[in-house]
């Protein structure tokens, strides 16, 4: 068996302010600095094999602060940027409520996770890909090729037998789950700092999401 654990970045400056966090960067906040510290604890008799963040300072910081608290781990972690967050294009930075009224109108609804029940996840992503002015917001084939090849490479990776700790962003982890859950679950956002557990043998399967214990 080939185990990830998925973990979301502690909480930032940005995610405080409600505003919307792609490729864009910011420093965690001192409860984000907590919140992947705890994670830590959580998980520090667990013997990770690997320990990837995406390349974005927020989600390199938690990955060094969960090891930090790691009992049984010590290896020299690693950067793949396909596990950073979803690209909003001109949304980022901008207030979260603002993005969704202008994303959602066309659609007949201000209310995100109605659009994603209705329509899906990768759906969502094309709504928003096509409320950008510079049309350059990540569409759900996008999404979907780079979470596919992200944990290709990570199955490629990792022996039988051996676990994974990635650090990756809250809309990514999102999809991600909504990849590899049963179809038509909905799936919550993921709390900063919470786990998602895949057995990635062979298809990916999400075996528990958004867990603050363990």
């Amino acid at each position: 068996m080939k185990t990830v654990y998925l973990v979301r970045h502690g909480q930032t400056i940005l995610n405080h302010f409600r505003r919307m966090q792609g490729w864009i960067d910011s420093p965690l906040t001192q409860t984000g600095e907590q919140q992947a510290t705890n994670t830590g604890k959580m998980l520090n008799q667990v013997h990770f094999d690997v320990a990837i963040s995406s390349d974005l300072g927020r989600a390199i910081v938690t990955r060094d602060l969960i090891l930090a608290e790691n009992k049984v781990t010590d290896i020299a972690p690693m950067i793949n940027k396909n596990f950073r967050e979803v690209y909003f294009g001109s949304f980022e930075g901008v207030d979260s409520v603002v993005t969704w009224n202008q994303i959602g109108g066309p659609q007949g609804s201000f209310d995100q996770d109605f659009l994603i029940k209705k329509y899906g996840l990768l759906a969502v992503r094309d709504f928003m890909h096509d409320a950008d002015p510079f049309k350059e917001a990540e569409t759900g084939e996008q999404l979907q090729n780079r979470i596919q090849n992200a944990f290709t490479g990570l199955q490629n990776q990792l022996k039988d037998g051996e676990t994974a700790l990635v650090v990756s962003h809250g809309t990514f982890i999102r999809n991600v789950a909504g990849l590899y859950s049963k179809p038509g679950t909905f799936i919550d956002q993921p709390e900063n700092g919470s786990v998602a557990i895949l057995d990635v043998t062979d298809k990916p399967i999400l075996v528990d999401y958004n867990q603050t214990e363990i």
